[in-house]
């Protein structure tokens, strides 16, 4: 019986378990760092949807400049309009000739300018293109 007791009393006066603090403490460290990293998730998600515009963006635009080539690039003009497929998307069309008297060639200057987001963010291809 004498031993139960003093079991008990070594249970009571038992100080190795955490103190308020130290809990604390702990909890402020772990909420910080899941901070950062939904932050860091938050950007990486934005960072792929913004590549992954700028690469649909790359491939319209590489496409209307071939179709441009097939039908022979226009002098003098400016043209836009809306891709059927990739809504939110629109190209805008600028070709202008240069006249340089020493060449014996024509060189028109063609701009094209993808867009997206509102016209919020753009991919542009600027060429310059003789008839020789």
């Amino acid at each position: 019986m004498v031993e139960d007791k003093s079991f008990q009393n070594a249970v009571l006066n038992d100080k190795s378990g955490f103190t308020l603090l130290e809990v604390l403490v702990a909890v402020v460290i772990l909420g910080s760092t899941l901070a950062v990293l939904l932050g860091a998730v938050n950007r990486n998600l934005v960072l792929a949807s913004d590549s992954k515009n700028i690469s649909i963006a790359r491939m319209l635009a590489q496409n209307k400049m071939s179709e441009l080539e097939l039908a022979g690039y226009p002098s003098d003009t400016s043209d836009e309009g809306e891709y059927e497929d990739f809504p939110g998307f629109k190209w805008y069309l600028s070709v202008v000739p240069l006249n340089i008297s020493s060449l014996e060639t024509d060189i028109k200057i063609v701009k094209l300018l993808v867009t997206w987001d509102n016209d919020q963010q753009d991919f542009e291809i600027t060429l310059a293109m003789s008839d020789y």
